[in-house]
């Protein structure tokens, strides 16, 4: 079921297990541009998807292997209530609250909440698998964020730093397994050629050998249901990028 991906170590390039594991996959943002090609590619691999939203009557996926619940990613106990049993989460989630402070970032919020959750849930929390910005990795060693010039207050300020303080509190919490993964700033949004590959690192950007860190979303989505399947990498955020 999975397709030719690729990580990259600090010196040595490893290939994903082809083996995957994992069945179930819950996934929030099912709805958007990012996690309806999740939800895609994870039912085209055959395996059963539950969708979460307040509102799951809107979520029109025609797929006998779909299913739909409420729920809301913010609030823990809806969030053990939607999880338990399942062999991967997926958040792929976006939007910012009142004022456009990072604090009310929907990504932010959905890390606290299943921070909280797998507290309750314990042994039985499910891996986890957040959709992360590529403003919170490093290019030359600098924070991507660091070096744009966005205004506090505006929605595209408070939805970048709302990444970045998910990624934080992941990183201060304990108990679960989880991973963030960040494609280059911007390189998901533009119109790419599917390679049907790519490759991991870590804090860094990644290029290719023509200096492009452009990344198809379709890209993106085979990288993040490899992981979820392989569930190989634990408690860190990996970067994803185009293959040299």
């Amino acid at each position: 079921m999975k397709r030719s991906g690729s990580v990259l170590g600090l010196t040595t390039l490893i290939l994903l297990a082809p083996s995957a594991f994992a069945d179930t996959f819950v996934v929030y943002g099912t709805s958007g541009n990012v996690g309806s090609l999740i939800v895609a590619e994870a039912l085209e691999r055959g395996h059963e998807v539950i969708g979460v939203s307040r509102n799951p009557d809107s979520l029109e996926v025609d797929h006998a292997n779909f299913s739909a619940i409420q729920g809301d990613v913010t609030d823990p106990g809806s969030i053990v209530a939607s999880v338990r049993g399942a062999d991967t989460v997926i958040i792929a989630v976006g939007g910012v609250g009142a004022g456009n402070a990072p604090e009310t970032a929907v990504a932010y919020r959905g890390a606290q909440a299943y921070i909280e959750a797998a507290s309750r849930l314990g042994a039985a929390t499910p891996y986890v698998v957040q959709v992360g910005s590529g403003t919170s990795l490093l290019r030359d060693g600098v924070p991507v964020f660091d070096t744009l010039d966005i205004e506090p207050g505006t929605f595209v300020h408070g939805l970048f730093y709302g990444h970045q303080l998910a990624l934080d509190a992941y990183r201060g919490s304990s108990g679960f397994d989880w991973v963030v993964m960040s494609a280059a700033y911007g390189s998901i949004m533009q119109e790419g050629v599917i390679m049907d590959r790519y490759r991991l690192g870590d804090q860094e950007t990644l290029f290719d050998r023509n200096d492009s860190s452009l990344l198809h979303r379709n890209d993106y989505a085979i990288a993040v249901i490899d992981m979820a399947e392989s569930q190989t990498v634990a408690r860190k955020r990996v970067a994803v990028g185009p293959m040299w």
